[in-house]
């Protein structure tokens, strides 16, 4: 998507959602691995931020591209969703990430990275909005394989919501005076927890809000907090409507 390509209507959420229910349904492992599941997130991300510019963005040339190349602090970094300025580069960063399976195994690992993520872009786009959306699913299967004593099964776990919620809740909402100097910190942050074995998918933002509620972590209101800090932060150009 460039500036000169018309802006698209944006696909509702509930869309969204029934595409990656139906990947997911489908074949788990080729939605997952293959990255089709999670890249209809993406897109959806991507034409919320492409309806929403400004007919001056479009005119400086502004466009919003997934799969975006920039530069971190020490290494190149495609990122998911950016919205990007031709000559000055990256106005808006958006990481998107599911975890579909080993859920508690892996979730610490994954924790780390995005907040060195963070860290990389934040030092050098101090005055880029920085924002992530993770999904986890509300429930999740683990296969088990057959031992001497036990027959191979498939196990179903429930997602530690509450945990996970406060996780992301500690690493969101950069403080809008101290952007500068502040890193590890996301300006805006978008948790799902989606139950995949409901159909349709249902997401269940009840169970998020519940165990952070001083803080709005809903993709529904994700691209919104997003171009609200944008306009606090950058009173002189107006990117978005």
């Amino acid at each position: 998507m460039t500036a000169s390509t018309p802006p698209p209507t944006s696909a509702s959420l509930d869309t969204t959602l029934a595409e990656m229910h139906q990947l997911y349904s489908t074949d788990a492992v080729k939605a997952v691995r293959g990255q089709h599941f999670i890249k209809a997130l993406h897109h959806h991300i991507a034409l919320e931020f492409e309806s929403r510019l400004h007919p001056n963005a479009r005119t400086a040339g502004v466009y919003v591209r997934e799969e975006a190349g920039v530069l971190g602090s020490h290494k190149s970094k495609d990122v998911d969703v950016a919205v990007m300025h031709p000559t000055s580069g990256p106005l808006v960063l958006t990481g998107v990430r599911s975890q579909m399976s080993s859920v508690s195994k892996n979730v610490l690992t994954y924790y780390q990275d995005i907040v060195g993520e963070a860290v990389s872009l934040q030092e050098r786009y101090p005055m880029t909005v920085h924002s992530y959306a993770y999904l986890h699913p509300m429930r999740y299967r683990q296969e088990i394989k057959a031992t001497k004593k036990l027959p191979a099964r498939v196990v179903t776990h429930d997602t530690q919501v509450e945990r996970y919620a406060r996780m992301y809740r500690a690493i969101a909402g950069r403080d809008d005076k101290f952007y500068r100097v502040l890193s590890g910190i996301y300006d805006q942050f978008a948790y799902l927890v989606v139950d995949f074995e409901e159909t349709p998918a249902k997401l269940r933002d009840d169970l998020v809000h519940q165990a952070v509620p001083d803080m709005d972590l809903s993709i529904t209101t994700f691209v919104d907090r997003i171009v609200a800090t944008y306009k606090r932060r950058n009173i002189w150009f107006d990117l978005f409507i």
